[in-house]
């Protein structure tokens, strides 16, 4: 059987045979930041793959060479970069810039992957002959959108400025965005107006005309600003089917919870004005509303640092 070689004999993709569609290839980006053995498992569980990447980019912002050691150790294409500057969004810029192939794909540090799920994924981009699909993104194992009740769809209504059955993964109002009702959907690919900065997959032109905005450090709804604006000219989708764990580990940008508060503000008002169009007052209105829902929130869930989270949300 003839094969196409893509960056050495050890990988390649059949062409298509019996008027099947051509695999398209993909490279994986991965930004990690002081989480070697997170990484270690996360490349494990890309190794396992049924339908491996091209190639593995790791671009590392870590303080020692532990990460470095472990990206070398993979039994995975991997070529290792060094981060020009210490932030998820730019991180992955970096990354993606080097790839050559028609998908690219983005993954956290702390994840496990299923073996089946990149290639249900790149399955659907292989059918989608007229290159409709511009991302897709794979589903969060344990996280849902339920219908909202009550209050909560009251809040909804307000920002979104319209009735839906779940507004399951619409962006809307400041910023506003809900991951897919799973239980409510009947077809693997669930339309949305957004997509996970995590497990995701974008068709490499597209990508690479729109690129993540560059946020700093923890770079909070980097994944709404770039995928809302790939979602103008193609689809985006969420996967029902294709799966994966996010272990959340703990992170240096995460510790200031003010901080964070403040940059989750900030980050809404750039989206709900540069994404959704939002104009004075209506921006200003619908920021408010929204701090205090979150407002309402913090201080129900009364977490550990809620004091200074409230701190951020107004300051």
């Amino acid at each position: 059987m003839e094969v196409v070689y893509l960056l050495g004999p050890s990988l390649y993709l059949p062409p298509s045979q019996n008027g099947m569609p051509t695999p398209l290839a993909y490279s994986l980006v991965i930004a990690t930041f002081e989480r070697p053995e997170e990484l270690r498992t996360t490349l494990a569980s890309v190794a396992a793959q049924t339908r491996p990447p091209a190639q593995v980019i790791v671009v590392d912002s870590s303080s020692d060479d532990r990460s470095f050691a472990v990206s070398q150790a993979a039994p995975l294409p991997v070529h290792y970069e060094r981060a020009r500057k210490p932030s998820a969004a730019v991180q992955r810029n970096q990354g993606a810039a080097l790839v050559t192939t028609p998908l690219v794909a983005f993954l956290d540090d702390d994840v496990f992957v299923p073996p089946e799920s990149f290639a249900t994924i790149c399955a659907a981009f292989d059918a989608d002959a007229e290159e409709k699909i511009g991302g897709i993104a794979a589903r969060i194992e344990g996280m849902e959108h339920r219908a909202p009740r009550g209050l909560l769809r009251c809040y909804y209504r307000l920002q979104a400025g319209y009735a839906h059955p779940t507004y399951g993964g619409k962006l809307f109002g400041a910023a506003v965005n809900c991951l897919p009702t799973y239980t409510e959907a009947e077809d693997d690919l669930i339309p949305a107006d957004w997509l996970n900065s995590t497990c995701v997959f974008y068709r490499t032109a597209l990508f690479q005309r729109e690129k993540f905005p560059e946020f700093e450090g923890y770079s909070f709804l980097e994944d709404v600003h770039l995928s809302a604006r790939v979602g103008r000219t193609h689809r985006l989708f969420f996967h029902k089917t294709a799966t994966f764990e996010h272990r959340d580990a703990p992170s240096t940008f995460k510790r200031n919870a003010r901080a964070l508060a403040r940059m989750r503000v900030r980050h809404q008002r750039l989206v709900a004005r540069d994404i959704l169009g939002l104009r004075e007052p209506v921006l200003t209105a619908k920021l408010l509303l929204h701090r205090l829902f979150a407002t309402a929130v913090i201080v129900r869930q009364h977490g550990p640092a809620w004091p200074q989270e409230l701190l951020g949300t107004w300051t």
